[in-house]
């Protein structure tokens, strides 16, 4: 059923017949329902609904993540359906897609960091970066942005400010991980103060797999 608060031209939520309503990106959307049961997807179309479910799985899992990383370089739609179609591509081109080393978890043209290098110590992660990659804006009051992900269980920890880039240091802790998974450490590099009064993507680097 469809229900409404403001009268019959108000904003519509439901089932009324066939008819679904919803509300997209601030738009109301007016849809029939099929008028048949399509049959099970085979093949090509079977393969790109399996690798599209399990893309989404993997941004839902890191969603409070690109929504920040991808912010400044979506254009005419959410910063998560942006990551979700770049990652998309990446996942079905990678020679071996659950490992998830094509994961891009924020993009921009920020300036990322060279000599990037990584020790565990029991259940952390000491991360270390050298000079500002060439050729980019950046600032050494850069925030240091870190993600850990275990590339089964997808289970994730993560530091939005986790130093600053002048400290050529930051430290995460690991989600749990058993014998046969794998935790990826992925970093970036962001200046919220610059984010607040312009958007632009010069605020965000690309995000890179440190290890």
């Amino acid at each position: 059923m469809a229900f409404t608060k403001e009268g019959f031209l108000g904003h519509f939520s439901g089932k009324l017949g066939n008819t679904v309503v919803y509300e997209m990106y601030g738009k109301t959307v007016i849809r029939s329902k099929p008028a048949y049961k399509r049959r099970p997807a085979k093949g090509a179309l079977k393969q790109a609904q399996t690798d599209f479910s399990r893309v989404m799985k993997i941004m839902q899992a890191v969603r409070s993540v690109i929504r920040l990383g991808f912010r400044d370089v979506a254009e005419g739609r959410s910063a998560f359906h942006t990551a979700m179609s770049l990652n998309l591509v990446n996942y079905r081109s990678a020679e071996n897609p659950e490992d998830l080393r094509w994961l891009v978890v924020s993009q921009g043209d920020r300036a990322g960091a060279q000599d990037l290098a990584m020790e565990v110590q029991d259940k952390n992660a000491n991360i270390t970066w050298g000079d500002p990659e060439p050729g980019k804006p950046y600032k050494m009051n850069d925030q240091v942005l870190l993600l850990a992900i275990n590339n089964m269980t997808l289970q994730t920890t993560d530091k939005v400010q986790a130093a600053r880039r002048s400290e050529k240091r930051a430290e995460i802790a690991l989600p749990a991980a058993k014998e046969g998974e794998n935790i990826l450490v992925f970093i970036a590099f962001h200046n919220p103060l610059e984010a607040v009064s312009k958007k632009s993507p010069k605020n965000f680097s690309k995000s890179l797999l440190v290890g």
